[in-house]
């Protein structure tokens, strides 16, 4: 079980980018009010399939090698999750 300051680390992504995933149902354990845990193993198994679900227009990944740092869910989470702020 790792704190979202080490999945952040590991994964090499924002903490706003982990709070966003949460909304869209990424595995966590609520351990108190305040504190979270995440279990690496199921928050990588949660991104292979969010990736994978169908009606995805997005390319799917071709190896599992590719996941080790989750960059390229990243990229694809921000693209689908852009946000226009207005002008």
């Amino acid at each position: 079980m790792m704190t979202r300051q080490q999945l952040c680390a590991h994964l090499r992504i924002s903490e706003s980018t982990v709070r966003r995933m949460e909304r869209d149902g990424l595995p966590v354990l609520q351990v108190t009010l305040r504190t979270k845990r995440y279990d690496l193993v199921e928050v990588k198994r949660w991104m292979r399939e969010k990736e994978c679900q169908p009606g995805s227009t997005l390319a799917v990944v071709g190896t599992s090698a590719s996941w080790s740092t989750g960059r390229e869910f990243i990229e694809s989470y921000r693209r689908r999750h852009l946000r226009v702020t207005p002008s």
